[in-house]
């Protein structure tokens, strides 16, 4: 079974993985890819005067390395992808395009107000996904 996990370090996301980890340890197919979406502002080359200290894709690069320690303490074996764009729509293009068995994605994310103003990813996700959906809490 391959499984995506939407990951930005909160810690719904962590149970994600260990939920990720749990499946794919029982499958002796089982591979686990860990997805770190990032905005596109973070990803393009700095404007020393137009920095925001907030949109650094170094820290989303360390949330993809605690992902993988996560999986390698699970004793799983799996890969990170950093993507650029809306977490929602990336996570689900990234199912459609690697032909994923499972999405497994946290209940919420880090910031509740970003929540408010862009609305839930899981709930996008679970809206739009075109294959199962795993929720963890």
């Amino acid at each position: 079974m391959k499984i995506l996990v939407g990951y930005d370090g909160s810690v719904e996301s962590r149970r994600a993985v260990e939920w990720a980890s749990r499946i794919a340890a029982g499958d002796a197919d089982g591979s686990v890819t860990v997805i770190g979406v990032a905005t596109a502002l973070e990803l393009s080359p700095r404007i020393r005067d137009a920095e925001d200290p907030a949109g650094d894709s170094s820290v989303r690069q360390t949330q993809l390395d605690e992902a993988t320690a996560l999986l390698r303490e699970a004793g799983v074996t799996g890969q990170t992808v950093m993507r650029a764009g809306r977490p929602a729509e990336e996570i689900l293009d990234m199912a459609d395009e690697g032909g994923f068995d499972l999405i497994v994605i946290g209940h919420r994310g880090v910031s509740r107000a970003q929540r408010f103003l862009m609305g839930s990813v899981s709930e996008r996700v679970v809206r739009h996904a075109s294959r199962p959906v795993l929720v963890a809490r």
